[in-house]
């Protein structure tokens, strides 16, 4: 258990070095449902591509103009009461660059919306084409090492 616990602290990160890194959280607008919840979101910048990472793992592709980011997940598989249902998370993002340049109005960092849309389900209660809006906002943490 020992050697596993040195190897696990010794792996290196996924995350590209020098990415940023910002705590944004997702929550459901108060009209449609109760959600809400906070990632930990690192964006890799190569010219105007982003890969976004959530914990160790890339999650989402994107585009970056300017202070603007949008970007898409994987379609990803989840198992409900009702049968299997796959989704995949749609998003954009005005995002406080690096040079200090206000992009964001107020004290937030980080200021968008993603959208879950439902691409497929064995799950009646959740119909194919059903989206989920949440609105997202967050701070910008560092950059990575």
């Amino acid at each position: 258990m020992l050697t596993f616990l040195l190897l696990v602290a010794c792996e290196t990160s996924k995350i590209p070095a020098e990415s940023a890194h910002y705590t944004v959280t997702a929550a459901a607008d108060p009209e449609e449902g109760t959600y809400s919840d906070t990632f930990e979101y690192y964006l890799s910048f190569d010219a105007s591509s982003a890969l976004i990472y959530i914990g160790e793992d890339a999650f989402a592709r994107g585009t970056v103009s300017g202070c603007d980011v949008t970007y898409q997940s994987v379609v990803v598989g989840q198992d409900t009461d009702g049968g299997n249902v796959k989704w995949q998370l749609n998003g954009q993002a005005s995002i406080e660059s690096a040079d200090g340049d206000p992009c964001v109005d107020g004290e937030d960092d980080w200021a968008g919306t993603e959208w879950f849309e439902i691409v497929a389900s064995e799950d009646e209660a959740i119909p194919v084409g059903q989206t989920y809006d949440l609105l997202t906002n967050g701070s910008f943490v560092g950059f990575t090492e």
